[in-house]
């Protein structure tokens, strides 16, 4: 059982958790960070991935930039999802 964070899901919380409804994970436990990256988190950065990708309605894109996370940001968590083995795409 692994019991530290990885340095991609790090990321991931550490950019994410600037939304308020993922603000929690920054003092969530491992298990709870996990389950939300391959949930929540995964499908917001699908959905944020065809947005920038298939020119869909930008409903994450605006909301990331309304709460400081910049394209770059949006770019690093899908490239740190990737890295955990999850497919975005």
């Amino acid at each position: 059982m692994e019991f530290e964070i990885d340095a991609d899901e790090a990321e991931i919380v550490r950019i994410i958790s600037n939304l308020p409804e993922f603000s929690w994970l920054a003092t969530a436990g491992i298990g709870k960070i996990r389950g939300e990256i391959r949930g929540k988190i995964t499908t917001i950065l699908c959905q944020y991935y065809l947005e920038n990708t298939a020119n869909a309605k930008k409903d994450w894109t605006a909301k990331f930039a309304t709460h400081g996370i910049s394209e770059d940001d949006g770019k690093t968590m899908i490239a740190c999802v990737r890295r955990l083995g999850i497919e975005i795409s």
